[in-house]
Parts: structure tokens; sequence; C-alpha cells
């Protein structure tokens, strides 16, 4: 019982704990709770079951095309895994991209719904790799293999998964409408690249003394790497979207020119709801929350119906409406929301 509850442990509390990072470098408008969970189920469960039933299908083909066992092996990891794998997890972010792209503000979500399905995939994953080791070396080899799959490799899926997200994401950047298909299967090229590669270097150290897992460090790291490199310039876009803004509600002088540098900065923007908590200002601290949400949710719906999204008009005109009168119940006298 206690060794059940070990693996239990050992598979899901490191994902969830990648995922709450993930989800800290979402700055400005937090993803709806609900679209993250769901994100997360379907690859730890839709994801894992249909990917086991198309490999399971796919494992006679690859037998008849082996003409011996690394090839075999080599086929089975680094083509039929990594398609049948990249392409279910897609699913959630295509059915994103269909029926509620409105949640894609920018490249961030992108990674961040694609992350959580990778995390969800991993967890269940682990799982059952653990309980295999657990079979095969007791728990010393429950924790070396959680060293090597929630440690070394524990950001793999979500890195690979997060590249298809941000094909997705950058598909709604762009005007062009032959780029935007391209730019998803791009993306989803990427993830089953990457997913292919440390597949393949895996295959190869269980042929050899082991020295290809140092390719595999190098391949999957360097994927984390862009993924990182990607949340950072996002943040950058996000805040530049979001001065322009301001700078047209300045304009018609609907907030006052010095709650730019406020509305940009989520220090101070934090710092504010800190200090309204720690006075005892709930009421306050909900609504400036509020306020703070809204009118990052209205900057990228304006700069969506700016690029020609014909629905983000009347979405633009209800949170402006919502985050108006949030301002005006947190300063009436035209101040300075937070200072």
């Amino acid at each position: 019982m206690l060794e059940a509850l070990l693996i239990l442990f050992l598979s899901f509390v490191p994902m969830f704990i990648y995922a709450s990072i993930f989800w800290w470098f979402d700055r400005y408008e937090k993803e709806p709770l609900g679209l993250l969970i769901a994100a997360f189920v379907w690859g730890a469960i839709p994801s894992i079951i249909l990917a086991l039933i198309m490999q399971l299908a796919l494992d006679i083909p690859l037998t008849a095309l082996s003409p011996n066992q690394l090839t075999y092996d080599l086929l089975g990891a680094s083509v039929s895994a990594p398609l049948t794998e990249e392409g279910i997890k897609a699913l959630a972010l295509i059915i994103l991209l269909l029926f509620l792209r409105r949640e894609i503000d920018s490249p961030m979500d992108g990674l961040i719904y694609g992350g959580l399905v990778g995390f969800g995939f991993a967890a269940v994953e682990n799982f059952f790799y653990l309980l295999g080791a657990y079979m095969e070396g007791g728990v010393g080899g429950v924790l070396i293999l959680t060293f090597l799959r929630a440690g070394l490799f524990g950001l793999n899926h979500a890195m690979f998964t997060a590249f298809t997200g941000l094909g997705v994401a950058l598909s709604l950047e762009v005007r062009k409408k032959l780029l935007k298909p391209a730019l998803v299967f791009g993306g989803f090229t990427l993830a089953v690249i990457a997913h292919s590669l440390h597949n393949a270097f895996a295959v190869f150290a269980g042929y050899t003394n082991g020295w290809p897992i140092l390719l595999a460090i190098l391949a999957d790291w360097s994927g984390v790497l862009v993924i990182l490199a990607v949340a950072i310039g996002s943040y950058i876009l996000e805040r530049k979207r979001i001065v322009a803004y301001a700078q047209a509600l300045v304009k018609v002088q609907a907030v006052p020119a010095e709650e730019i540098d406020v509305l940009k900065s989520t220090f101070r923007r934090r710092i504010a709801r800190l200090r309204m908590l720690l006075t005892g200002k709930f009421n306050l601290w909900w609504k400036t929350t509020r306020y703070q949400h809204k009118v990052s949710e209205a900057a990228f719906t304006w700069h969506r119906m700016n690029h020609g999204d014909e629905k983000a008009q009347k979405h633009l005109i209800r949170l402006e409406k919502e985050f108006l009168a949030l301002r005006q119940s947190l300063a009436p006298n035209g101040d300075v929301v937070v200072k």
C-alpha cells in the first residue's frame, strides 16, 4: 500500500509542480482554471488510452517491416510513439483553436496549454513505468527511474507538446491564411522531431554502454531552453500590447497617463494586491485583481480586433464596460487605481 502511494506521489506531484511553474510564467492574464484542468486531464487519460490503442494497431506492420530487434525498437520508439502520442495530444490544442481561440492571446498561451497536456501525459506514463520498475527492482529501482523520468527528463512531454501549442498560437498572430495551417503543422512537426530524437537516443543507449543518453540530455534541454526563450519573449510581447492599449485609453481620457506604468508592471500589480490583503481590504483586493485581469484581457482583445478579428469588437465592448465599472468603484475621482 505504501509503495503504491509512493509511486503515485512520484508520478504526479513533480508534474503538478512543473505545471505550476508553467502557470506562473503566465503573468498578465491567467488562463481559466477549468481549461487548464481539462488540458491536463486530456493528456492524462484520453491521450494515453488512444495512443496505446494506435500503437498496438501499428505493432503488426512494424513487426513485419523490422528485420531485427534494433530496427523494431527504433521504428516503435522513434516513429510510431512520437506520431501517435503527439498527434493525440495535439487534438486538444486543435479543439482549443477551433472553438476557444479567444483564450489564446499570445504565444505564451500556446505554451501553457501544450505544456499542461504534456504534463498530464507524463504523469500517467510515469506511473506505469515506475510500477514496472518496482516490480523489477523494488523501491530502489523506483527512485532511480524517478530521477530520470521526473527529474532529468521531467519536462520532456511538456516541451514536445508546447511546440505544437506554439504553432497553434502563432497561427493566430499572422493574417495570411496560407501561413496559419503551415504554422500549426510546423509546431507539430517540431514536437514529433524532438520526441523522436529523445526516443532514438534512449534506444541506442540500451544497445551501447549508455553514452547516447548524453545526447538525449543535450537535445532535450536545448528544446526546453527554446521554450523558455519563447516564454520570455511572449511576456515582453504581452507587455507591449498592454502598454499600447493603455495609451489608447489615455487618449480618450479613460485612465490617467500615470496608470500605464502600473498596468505594465506585474511587480507593481502584485504589490498593490498584497498591500490590500495585508490591510484587510479583501473587497478592494478582489476588485483590483478583477480590474487588472479585465484590462489585460481587453488589451489582447483590442490587439486581435486591430488585426482583423471581426468577433473581437463585441467582446472588447463588454470587457471595457466591466473594467471601467470596476475602476470607478476603486477610484471614483479618477486617480491612479494602483500606486
